[in-house]
């Protein structure tokens, strides 16, 4: 991000209350938070709560424009090369502990985490330059099928009524990389892997980046895919209903 202007950096993002310098900032901060968790990890140590976070998101909040942009970039180099560095037994056998999640998760799913957020971000400021523009290639086969599990997540936290009050189940099917899914939405929402034929009552045939971004609340009716009509008992209103963003 070395290469845009003062005017680039205050340009709006595609986060609605966010400059394009502060969702640089939030994934900088996002980058130091996890890097402290992940060397706590390391250690053997109990990571440290979230108490911790807000001195450094104020320290962030802070920075001008400029320095948040080069030191967003040395904040995720360092995230990068930390994972990097872990020994084979540590990426077989360490379990992180997360706060937001009751139980420790292995590394690969810590790194999806921040994958997904940086893949998001990443585009909520690329997409502010060029209407045009979606989910990096690269990021979306890895991502895709770690969807069912931030599906349910955001069914714990998203509110009820966000949901259809009477269950309804639509399949999905992807294309680039090409997947077959159950989405349920009602008490809970569930996003399951479908192998074979499956009976839902409705359909939907969707770019599988323009899910990930339905799901993280960023398929805007002006953006590439943002038309999509599901068939049958969910129409778009309702999903993006149930996934508001985050």
């Amino acid at each position: 991000m070395g290469d845009l202007d003062d005017d680039g950096l205050a340009r709006q993002s595609m986060c609605s209350e966010w400059s394009v310098a502060k969702v640089l900032g939030h994934l900088g901060s996002g980058a130091e938070i996890a890097l402290a968790n992940l060397e706590a990890n390391v250690a053997g140590a109990e990571p440290p709560g979230p108490v911790t976070n807000p001195p450094i998101w104020e320290r962030w909040n802070a920075m001008e424009p400029r320095d948040v942009a080069e030191q967003f970039a040395d904040a995720d180099r360092r995230l990068v090369e930390s994972f990097e560095g872990l020994g084979p037994d540590q990426l077989d056998a360490m379990q992180v502990k997360l706060p937001f999640l009751p139980d420790p998760i292995d590394v690969a799913t810590a790194v999806g985490f921040r994958l997904n957020e940086h893949t998001l971000h990443s585009w909520d400021v690329f997409a502010a330059f060029d209407p045009a523009a979606t989910l990096a290639s690269q990021s979306v086969e890895l991502l895709i099928d770690r969807l069912p599990f931030m599906v349910g997540l955001i069914g714990r936290f998203a509110p009820r009524e966000t949901r259809p009050a009477e269950t309804a189940t639509i399949t999905v099917e992807t294309a680039e990389p090409t997947r077959r899914f159950e989405l349920e939405l009602g008490d809970s929402a569930e996003l399951r892997p479908v192998d074979g034929d499956s009976t839902t009552s409705g359909a939907l045939a969707i770019p599988a980046e323009a899910l990930l971004r339905l799901v993280a609340g960023r398929l805007r009716p002006d953006r590439p895919s943002g038309d999509v009509e599901p068939s049958g008992a969910l129409s778009l209103a309702d999903l993006r209903r149930a996934f508001p963003g985050y």
